[in-house]
Formats: structure tokens, sequence, C-alpha cells
């Protein structure tokens, strides 16, 4: 899929898994205007100018013209990136979005420290990544197929919201719409709930198996496991700003985890069938339907 030129000029702010991704998804795709990165990282910047991701590591915002910020860094950072955006000419054409998995402590930033900017912040979210992280793990085609997730706020623009669905649709996501509160709710349940499982049951592991962990496991542990690997920084940034969902669905698992120990405990196989049989068929069914 071609990208129409909707932008003039991208500034992509964190190199990452996720801003490497749609730096090399825009080169893939010829894109017509100038890309451009910032990180805190000098050699990442200067891989991805080696590269020919960005157009340079220098940057005058008063002259980038046409253009669409997106903040790819993680969720606690948003506050700082935000900053450097407050003494531009507030006639300036410019749209911001980001990548971050939560929505509600940005909105809340944006409402009470930069008012100035949030008319121009459409939030997103692409629902695409790896437990790997950084520059040299992103992929052009990390976005094909995905869900990008955008959730307007209430002074947002219709052109803009619009600009912003167009650009995660040429990157090879189909986009949804979710509130704020909606998309934190379900992450916490979907992503954010998993990822505590997977930490915790790792940590549970290791401390009383120590080295013999994985050398008596089957695929299956490896594979749950494996997203307790991800960038660690993301996911304590992840856990704090939507700590309330997060700790709401740790309570929900919990009940029901206690539910399947008293069926083990009490040794009861008809029930104990009968509930595994309603997961699979409720599981089945989720998974045929997405």
């Amino acid at each position: 899929m071609s990208i129409t030129k909707e932008f003039s000029n991208v500034l992509i702010i964190g190199l990452g898994l996720i801003g490497g991704s749609i730096a090399k998804k825009l080169k893939n795709n010829s894109f017509n205007g100038e890309v451009h990165g910032i990180d805190n990282d000098s050699k990442v910047l200067s891989i991805a100018k080696e590269n020919n991701l960005i157009s340079n590591q220098t940057l005058n915002l008063d002259n980038l013209e046409d253009l669409l910020v997106i903040f790819c860094t993680p969720v606690l950072s948003i506050k700082a990136a935000l900053s450097s955006f407050l003494s531009l000419d507030p006639s300036k054409e410019i749209i911001f979005t980001d990548t971050l998995s939560t929505k509600g402590l940005i909105y809340e930033v944006l409402q009470k420290e930069y008012k100035e900017l949030k008319d121009k912040f459409v939030l997103s979210h692409p629902i695409a990544g790896s437990e790997k992280s950084g520059l040299m793990h992103s992929k052009h085609d990390l976005f094909e197929g995905r869900v990008s997730i955008i959730s307007p706020h209430d002074t947002n623009q219709e052109d803009d919201i619009a600009r912003i669905a167009e650009f995660w649709n040429s990157l090879g996501s189909r986009v949804k719409i979710l509130s704020q509160s909606e998309h934190d709710f379900i992450f916490a349940r979907t992503s954010h709930l998993p990822h505590v499982i997977s930490y915790s049951l790792a940590e549970s592991l290791f401390k009383n198996l120590k080295e013999k962990t994985f050398e008596y496991s089957g695929g299956s542990l490896e594979d749950y496991t494996r997203i307790a690997s991800s960038d660690p920084t993301m996911w304590k940034d992840i856990f704090v700003s939507n700590r309330s969902n997060i700790i709401s669905s740790i309570e929900e698992f919990e009940v029901s985890l206690t539910n399947l120990k008293q069926l083990i405990q009490e040794g009861n196989e008809e029930e104990m069938i009968s509930f595994l049989h309603e997961i699979k068929r409720i599981r089945d069914i989720s998974i045929s339907d997405k």
C-alpha cells in the first residue's frame, strides 16, 4: 500500500521498536515528505540517519510545515516530551499523536498542564509490538493487518481525527475508535494483565526452580513467559499509569484462579471438566470471531 502525502513532515519522538518501525514503513513506501527523529540515544540517531530512516539529527521546529508529531516514548516520559512544543506559534499547522499503551494519563496531562496542545493531540495506539525493544528490532511490516486504536476527545477536530486515521491506515493498520476509558479498561485486561501474570509466573518459577526452570519445560512455558522479557521501563510506566484498571483486572483474575484452585483441591472431576470445557468454548469462540 502506498502512502499518500498526508503530511509534509513527520517527526518521530523515540526511535525504538515502534518509532523505528514507523520510520521503516515510511521509507519502504517511498513517503514523499520528510521524516525527522528525536531520541535520547545519540547512537540510535546516528544509525537511523545512516540508514536513511530520518532526514536529519538537528531540528528547527519553526521551519517544519504541515507537521505530524508522533510520541513513541514510555508513558511517563510524555510530560517532558510535550514541553518542547509549548513555544511554537499557535497558528502552526501541526497535529500530535502517540503510540502509548494507556490513554487516561496522557489526556489528564494535556487537560491540566498542556491545554495549548490538547486540541491538536489525537490520542492513538497501534496494537503491535514484541517482547524485543529498540531500533534494531524494528521492522517495516510491524503494523500490517494490525488494529490501531484512536481515542478522540471533546476538542479534537474531525479533520485531524481523519488525518490520523488515514496515517495509520497507510501503514497497513485497521483503525478502530475507543474512548479513553474504554481503551484503558479493555487493555488492562487484554494486554496489561497478561504481562502481570507472565512476570509473576516467571518470578515464581525462577525463585523455586532456579536454573531447572527451562531444562524440563515444554514450549508452552517459554511462550507464556516470553513477554516477561519486555522492556521493564515501558511496562513499569504502563502499570503505574493504568494502575486502577490493572488492579481491578488482577482482582477479577484472582477470583477465577481461586475457583480453579478450589476445584483442584476438592478433586471434583465432574465440576472441573465442566469448568474447563466452558472456558475452552468461550476462548475458541472469541478467537474465531477476531
